[in-house]
């Protein structure tokens, strides 16, 4: 039986991230809807972004797991170099992510509001996706109407309360991280700057998930997750700040 304090966990896991997302957005809508509606479809659109591109990574990682085992499971120097591509690869998915919400929401009406709002939406399918499935198999492992295999059972029971609220804390700097990331995509969008639009979630994303796989690897468990959250912390920290900058000009310009 899933306990439960992990049951709360996987809630949290969720619950936290909307908290976060709801209060940006309210402020951005409230400062927007005077000029423009769509805010809610560019949530929409992020979700759906982080979707798509999340589906289509996942099936083309096991695809490459099947035809190239013995290079993904190498160690040492070669987990490394592995583990950089991995990112790599991952980091052009989320940009593409992005990038078409991005585009999406200004096909009507160009707005760095909706295009920041992207960012909120792609958050916040990080945490649907991935802890959403897990609360549906929770809750299915106690009704006893799991049909899962036993390894992901276990994996769902043996998760620790204290894990679960960490990562709780973690989706929501992600939600911030990409709500910056967003800012700047649609920022260089409306700029023309397409190429600038595209290598910036791929470079912050190879930062932070190589950052966690460097960590994971030469550090202790405990030691890595410490680490890695203050990190996430201070790219979560960076981009409010951008926001909140420009959202405090464009409130100056329109008051």
């Amino acid at each position: 039986m899933v306990s439960t304090g992990q049951m709360m966990g996987y809630v949290m896991a969720i619950l936290l991230p909307l908290i976060a997302v709801l209060i940006p957005f309210y402020i951005l809508w409230k400062q927007s809807s005077k000029v423009e509606r769509g805010m809610l479809g560019a949530i929409g659109y992020g979700i759906m972004g982080y979707f798509w591109q999340e589906i289509i990574y996942s099936f083309l990682g096991l695809l490459a797991l099947t035809k190239m085992r013995d290079v993904l499971n190498a160690t040492g120097g070669n987990a490394v170099v592995v583990a950089f591509v991995e990112a790599l690869a991952g980091s052009v998915f989320v940009a593409a992510g992005l990038y078409w919400g991005v585009y999406l929401t200004n096909t009507k009406q160009r707005s760095l509001y909706r295009s920041t709002t992207v960012g909120l939406g792609f958050g916040l399918g990080a945490a649907l996706l991935t802890y959403g499935f897990q609360l549906y198999y929770a809750i299915r492992i106690n009704v006893g109407a799991f049909t899962g295999t036993d390894m992901a059972k276990a994996s769902i029971l043996s998760t620790s309360t204290a894990s679960l609220y960490l990562d709780a804390i973690r989706n929501i700097l992600v939600v911030l991280v990409y709500m910056g990331v967003a800012f700047l995509v649609g920022k260089n969008y409306l700029e023309k700057k397409r190429l600038a639009a595209w290598l910036t979630p791929i470079i912050v994303y190879v930062f932070i998930r190589f950052t966690d796989v460097i960590l994971n690897t030469y550090a202790p468990a405990l030691v890595a997750k410490i680490v890695y959250m203050v990190v996430l912390a201070f790219v979560a920290a960076v981009s409010v700040w951008m926001v909140r900058n420009w959202y405090q000009s464009e409130k100056q310009v329109k008051s």
